[in-house]
């Protein structure tokens, strides 16, 4: 089985996923590992842009890629972007190889494994807000998403944009501070639900409990490849 990764959404996140597969991968050599192909298309032009209506439209660059993973023998898809799973049924009827959705396979995950928790507090690009990409599906499981007001959802898109620039200059005092004002006296679990975000929260060891799709993702692309 062969994965191919449509990456460039950034960079810092592709490589991150590539590195999250590797190490969850039960290896003792390099045969033991996937045979994984990145198109890392920087060209992809930037999704939360696009949704707020100020950008162009990355359909086309997405399909070229999946369309170019398919040509190079590739069996399934993985998509490191949380906000591009806006465009997953307009993208899937280019191509016969699976897409995995990491959108659904983080619910399915958290229905089946923390059952105990409903409600969930995504921390997201403002794209992912506005189009809602979480919510109906989170919904169709019987859980619930929670979001930041308007003002810390323009923080934490700063936070994003920063870690695309390579610049970690957020406190783990600042991003708790944050995600404190919504817990409602709970400990609410926390949806890393931006694939930037999957690498700050590591960087500066986020202490409250937390999800990354990006790591989800991760898993399934090791348990899809090794059947």
């Amino acid at each position: 089985m062969i994965l191919g990764i449509v990456g460039g959404m950034g960079p810092l996140a592709t490589c991150e996923l590539f590195r999250k597969i590797i190490e969850l991968t039960d290896a003792d050599k390099d045969q033991d590992h996937l045979h994984i192909i990145i198109d890392n298309n920087t060209k992809i032009p930037d999704r939360t842009d696009y949704i707020l209506d100020k950008g162009e439209d990355p359909r086309i660059e997405m399909t070229r890629s999946i369309i170019k993973l398919e040509t190079m023998g590739v069996d399934y898809i993985a998509i490191p972007c949380n906000t591009a799973h806006y465009f997953y049924d307009d993208i899937k009827r280019y191509t016969k190889v699976k897409i995995i959705n990491m959108i659904y396979e983080t619910a399915y995950f958290l229905k089946e494994n923390n059952s105990k928790d409903k409600d969930y507090l995504l921390l997201s690009t403002e794209g992912t807000y506005k189009a809602e990409i979480y919510d109906k599906t989170f919904n169709d499981l019987g859980l619930n998403i929670l979001t930041p007001d308007d003002e810390d959802k323009k923080t934490i898109m700063k936070w994003i944009y920063g870690v695309k620039s390579s610049e970690f200059n957020i406190s783990l005092q600042e991003f708790e501070s944050l995600v404190n004002k919504y817990m409602k006296d709970k400990d609410i679990p926390i949806i890393i639900g931006c694939t930037e975000l999957s690498v700050l929260v590591e960087r500066i060891g986020l202490t409250k409990k937390y999800f990354d799709p990006m790591t989800i993702l991760a898993k399934r692309c090791v348990e899809l490849g090794l059947k």
